[in-house]
């Protein structure tokens, strides 16, 4: 589950309002932050209670979030950026279903030799299935 931006929390709801915050802090390579999402809604609350308030207009990073499907709160988080930093375009693909039969093809052998599927897929079973002249084994007609 990823953890909320900042425009998902309640800025009201002292256990939602700083959870936000907690992504991606500075450390050792911004690696995650290995709490369970309710204990940082624990420490929003706590923040909340000593008097912690949020100041958009002085507010200097913006959160801009990993890509592509990794956004779990487990893994990298994204970058803390200065406010007003074009995100990168969304990469997006279509779905593989939408693809002739070739395209699919293709798409599988350039995994193949990339090696992403090398120990899923038998090279042989890449090449088209087209009839060759003198390979027909049946009898004849």
């Amino acid at each position: 589950m990823a953890l909320p931006s900042q425009e998902e929390c309640n800025q009201n709801d002292p256990e939602d309002a700083y959870v936000w915050a907690f992504v991606g802090l500075p450390g050792p390579r911004n690696g995650p932050m290995l709490v369970p999402q309710q204990v940082l809604g624990k420490w929003s609350k706590h923040l909340w209670e000593l008097g912690f308030r949020h100041h958009p207009e002085q507010q200097q990073l913006e959160y801009h979030p990993a890509t592509q499907g990794s956004e779990h709160w487990i893994s990298q988080a994204g970058n803390w950026v200065p406010i007003g930093t074009p995100r990168p375009p969304e990469v997006t693909m279509g779905s593989v279903a939408d693809l002739s039969v070739d395209e699919r093809r293709e798409l599988v052998r350039q995994l193949h030799e990339s090696g992403e599927l090398a120990h899923l897929v038998d090279a042989r079973s890449l090449e088209p299935d087209v009839a060759q002249d003198g390979t027909f084994d049946g009898p004849r007609p």
